[in-house]
């Protein structure tokens, strides 16, 4: 997707969304966990993992060939994060399910 930087609209989870790339990496984003940057809940190489990424300047970070990418969070670091933003306990409880292969990315917001 491009635009990705600081004109890119935080307000609409949809358009967060719909940054997919590396298309070969990455099945979904299903979920905006939060934002002021974004966190998301995706696939990274069929795995589950967050990803995160900053909008800022033309195209916003990480950016590659001309699309905005998400940074994936390596599963060490995933709790420590999570634990460090305000999510909703029912909310995070179906993130930390996603996580840990319990339930789909599809099922997160349902």
């Amino acid at each position: 997707m491009h635009n990705t930087g600081d004109l890119f609209s935080l307000e609409d989870d949809n358009m967060i969304l719909q940054i997919n790339s590396p298309k070969e990496s990455i099945s979904g984003p299903y979920a905006v966990v939060f934002k002021n940057l974004a966190i998301v809940a995706l696939n990274w190489d069929q795995q589950p993992r967050l990803g995160i990424r900053w909008f800022w300047g033309n195209g916003g970070n990480p950016f590659s060939s001309g699309h905005g990418t998400w940074l994936v969070i390596p599963p060490t670091l995933t709790h420590s994060m999570l634990s460090g933003i305000p999510l909703d306990h029912a909310f995070r409880r179906k993130v930390d399910d996603f996580l840990s292969g319990v339930i789909s990315g599809h099922q997160i917001n349902n």
